[in-house]
């Protein structure tokens, strides 16, 4: 008798982990599912199926990728340069407040999280609009347009942080 009740209780428990698994891993799966930039979420996340360590993998990644813009903007002309300086400016505002997200994350500060990403996606419009006040086309759009995106996907993955 007390073999049966062991039998039943095991298979019930297993059933349970079994859900719970798969739910985990449904999660995972449909992280990126309904972001802005499904495909670039996906890229950026790497088959983490944590929304924590998600955003966190982007905000690093959003780190790497503005060191770089403002790397490359080194290659233009001098004739350019107070808008190239307030672009590297930008780019600088933007790291610190990407740094700061990554202590908004660990200390559970949604509020400062989101407004320091959105502090940041702001710095790329900036340095964009720096070279729209002179009436040229930006170098960097493109970057920046990337970066922008790669903001929208943290801002979109916090969402699911808890």
């Amino acid at each position: 008798m007390a073999f049966k009740h062991y039998t039943l209780f095991s298979l019930v428990f297993l059933a349970a982990a079994s859900i719970s698994i798969s739910g985990a891993q449904a999660r995972g799966v449909n992280l990126c599912a309904k972001a802005d930039y499904p495909a670039l979420c996906l890229l950026l996340v790497k088959g983490e199926t944590d929304p924590t360590r998600a955003t966190e993998s982007v905000i690093y990644r959003l780190i790497r990728q503005t060191k770089k813009a403002k790397k490359h903007l080194s290659r233009f002309g001098t004739s350019q340069s107070q808008v190239i300086q307030v672009c590297q400016e930008s780019y600088d505002d933007a790291i610190y407040d990407l740094h700061t997200c990554l202590d908004n994350l660990k200390s559970h500060d949604k509020a400062g999280f989101n407004s320091n990403l959105s502090a940041a996606l702001t710095d790329y419009v900036t340095c964009d609009d720096a070279f729209g006040e002179l009436g040229e086309t930006s170098p960097v759009q493109n970057v920046n347009r990337k970066l922008r995106r790669m903001a929208g996907t943290g801002l979109y993955l916090e969402t699911m942080v808890h």
